[in-house]
């Protein structure tokens, strides 16, 4: 499997994840800002915090998707 290679915030609640593998993925967050697991994203200044260390996208230690997760988010 894949694993990441860079993560950038792009507007509107986007996530543009390049792979290693060469290939790139953009993650639509928004619909996620509702839940309890993701409402600190909604802070637009701690959502362009994301980093990653190539198997997990974080946000310090408050919230994280896991390189599984990210590729479930793209099945649906």
């Amino acid at each position: 499997m894949a694993e990441i290679k860079e993560v950038h915030p792009r507007e509107d609640y986007q996530l543009e994840v390049s792979l290693t593998n060469g290939g790139s993925i953009t993650l639509n967050l928004k619909p996620k800002l509702e839940t309890i697991r993701f409402g600190l994203l909604k802070d637009a200044a701690f959502f362009r915090r994301v980093e990653t260390d190539g198997t997990v996208i974080r946000w310090g230690s408050k919230v994280e998707l896991s390189t599984s997760e990210v590729f479930e988010m793209i099945k649906k």
